[in-house]
């Protein structure tokens, strides 16, 4: 089992049997986006009428800075605990507990660089993604201009 998948047994334990397998919902489970699109009746897609092309990307800026700051928070909570953990491991300097508060170390170490790689990864993604829609939206808002001579 990798480091994800483990992590998301522990977070979503309804999601898999006590063998470790998922259940049939979980194989089933299509997990889709649905974008902002036209106000018009049917999906909004391509063909359906719509005449807006505008995806809100407010709230993904707004997830990314959330993220930041969590991952933030997170690395100022790791480094004290980390330093606290120093000075206890040194406190008990030839006593086995020392050996085992020095391993404990490295793990929590290991684990907060981990959560700090996986949130700086997702406020990346959030912002390329963004990015990438606002670019598209000019885009198809240009394309769309040209088409209707810039009626909407």
């Amino acid at each position: 089992m990798t480091y994800d998948q483990d992590w998301d047994r522990q977070l979503n334990p309804f999601r898999y049997h006590a063998d470790g397998s998922l259940t049939d919902a979980a194989k089933r489970q299509n997990v889709t986006m649905e974008l902002n699109s036209a106000g018009g009746k049917g999906s909004g897609g391509a063909g359906s009428g719509a005449r807006q092309t505008s995806v809100r990307t407010a709230a993904l800026t707004k997830a990314a800075k959330a993220l930041e700051d969590l991952r933030g928070d997170t690395d100022k909570v790791d480094q004290h605990a980390l330093s606290e953990t120093d000075v206890a491991s040194s406190a008990l300097g030839g006593w086995q507990s020392s050996q085992g508060l020095s391993a404990l170390h490295k793990r929590w170490a290991d684990e907060s660089v981990h959560l700090s790689t996986m949130l700086s990864d997702a406020v990346m993604k959030l912002h390329n993604t963004t990015s990438s829609y606002e670019r598209t939206d000019h885009s198809e808002k240009s394309r769309m201009d040209s088409l209707d001579g810039g009626r909407n």
